[in-house]
């Protein structure tokens, strides 16, 4: 067991600026994350064997991932690396069980902030399951990391900004886009410049964006999304057509079908909030920003003192914004730790304050016009799988709330779904949606289901190979559980 001032799990936007900040501020830290290297979804690094001749191509969030990296190496010496490593769990005091390979340990943080990005929200339809449907993330990671097509003729169906970058991103690699379906409405270009002006790079982003779009004709179709994905052993074909305006549901009647090999989906994303749920920091829901997430305070610590929350995954919200509260949170470290008295922390924190208060006046209108409606949980039908990992189908679901199911717990309990290894990652929000519009109820009546460590699946050898653990509290289990075992 090893002991560190301050941890930071996750090396996105986020976690990379809160390291920042508090090595700036003279606070050593340790920097966790799965990836091989930092920089999160949006700023993914190419893997190291690759070399990159022309980094224009490769489009603007690979030149700002590489400025944020290289402001983390200037404060390199207060900062230690540590990629290829998973967090299994973590318990209220700060004890964070990690593996890396077919190692594992126990870190005690004196400080934590949580920086965990958010996974993509999955919309159930029939089809879905198909070889050459894959998330926005999926595509863009193939994209990014090594300039693969991912398909010759595609269809991009989804929500917000993320369709508009990933289909300028397949047109750069040579797929076919036939259509861009956003199944939300206009988004009001006045209202939107308004609200935005100021923040010249998201306006910048978003006229490229378009443009990019318009010289390519690729057709943008508002109140519209995917219906079905048709094919034997992998997607010929989608159904796709308009959808009510103000519900999201399907219209199956004015119905259209093209000839595709890829249907890039990306309906938002849903924060990973179960660190900080095993944390025991308190949660709401909040729709417009993903569902559950943590209740912070103004300097991004939660109802845990000692914990802070930065990111994605304290609601959804973009990169731009997980920078700059990832800063906030960093220079909060730094105060609590006493490397700066509060009149300096309040300096260095006011320019990120009034950044953040224009950013978010951004993400509202953004945010109200991506709103996921109850309506896309109609594109389900009851042969449809909606829980992969133990390929639960919607009759299942249907059956277990007749029998009197009125959360996700009990939908668990009468069917199995979300005791996979993603652990309802990919279904919990869909069913919570279904249920919802099931059974008249609200968010928080439906609840959440609860991650049980480890979070993310393990080797036995990791566990077994944690003998520091072992003399420590008796039984690495226990230290993943939170249980002292002798």
């Amino acid at each position: 067991m090893t002991r560190s001032p301050l941890v930071i799990i996750g090396g996105g936007p986020a976690g990379m600026a809160a390291a920042i900040e508090a090595a700036r501020a003279g606070l050593s830290c340790a920097l966790i994350d799965e990836a091989p290297g930092f920089g999160g979804q949006i700023y993914r690094q190419i893997p190291e064997a690759f070399s990159v001749r022309d980094a224009s191509a490769l489009g603007k969030d690979y030149r700002r991932g590489e400025a944020l990296r290289a402001e983390l190496r200037e404060h390199s010496e207060r900062v230690t690396i540590l990629p290829h490593t998973t967090v299994l769990g973590l318990s209220p005091d700060r004890e964070i069980v990690w593996a890396r390979e077919e190692t594992a340990g126990v870190i005690r943080a004196d400080q934590l902030i949580l920086a965990t990005g958010a996974h993509e929200r999955s919309v159930p339809f029939p089809g879905w399951t198909l070889p050459g449907v894959m998330t926005a993330g999926g595509a863009q990671r193939l994209i990014k990391t090594m300039q693969v097509r991912p398909g010759r003729r595609a269809v991009v169906a989804g929500t917000g900004p993320l369709p508009l970058v990933v289909a300028n991103q397949l047109r750069t690699v040579g797929t076919e886009v036939v259509a861009v379906l956003e199944a939300g409405r206009h988004p009001w270009w006045p209202r939107f410049l308004v609200r935005a002006w100021g923040e010249w790079s998201i306006l910048k982003d978003a006229f490229d964006y378009w443009l990019g779009l318009r010289r390519a004709r690729i057709p943008l179709r508002f109140n519209h999304t995917v219906f079905e994905a048709r094919g034997n052993s992998s997607v010929e074909a989608v159904t796709y057509g308009p959808i009510d305006p103000a519900t999201w549901s399907p219209i199956r009647e004015r119905a259209q079908q093209v000839e595709v090999d890829l249907v890039v989906v990306g309906f938002g994303l849903v924060p990973n909030v179960e660190l900080t749920q095993l944390a025991g920091c308190d949660h709401r829901y909040v729709h417009e920003v993903g569902g559950w997430v943590p209740v912070r305070t103004p300097q991004m610590e939660t109802t845990v003192p000692g914990v802070f929350a930065a990111g994605d995954g304290a609601g959804v919200r973009g990169a731009l914004v997980a920078i700059t509260e990832g800063r906030i949170a960093g220079i909060t470290a730094a105060e609590q730790a006493s490397l700066l008295v509060p009149s300096e922390a309040d300096r260095s924190r006011a320019v990120s304050i009034r950044r953040l208060e224009s950013l978010l006046r951004v993400r509202a209108v953004l945010d109200e016009m991506s709103r996921i409606r109850p309506g896309l949980s109609e594109l389900a039908t009851p042969e449809t799988i909606v829980c992969r990992c133990e390929e639960v189908v919607l009759a299942e679901v249907q059956a277990a709330i007749e029998e009197g199911a009125r959360d996700l717990q009990a939908v668990k309990l009468f069917t199995r779904l979300g005791m996979g290894p993603c652990q309802g990652r990919n279904c919990a929000s869909a069913i919570g949606s279904y249920l919802c519009r099931a059974t008249g109820q609200t968010p928080e009546q439906v609840g959440r289901i609860n991650p049980r460590p480890p979070v993310k699946p393990v080797t036995l050898g990791a566990l077994a190979g944690m003998t520091d653990v072992v003399e420590a509290v008796g039984d690495p289990l226990g230290a993943i559980s939170g249980e002292v075992v002798p």
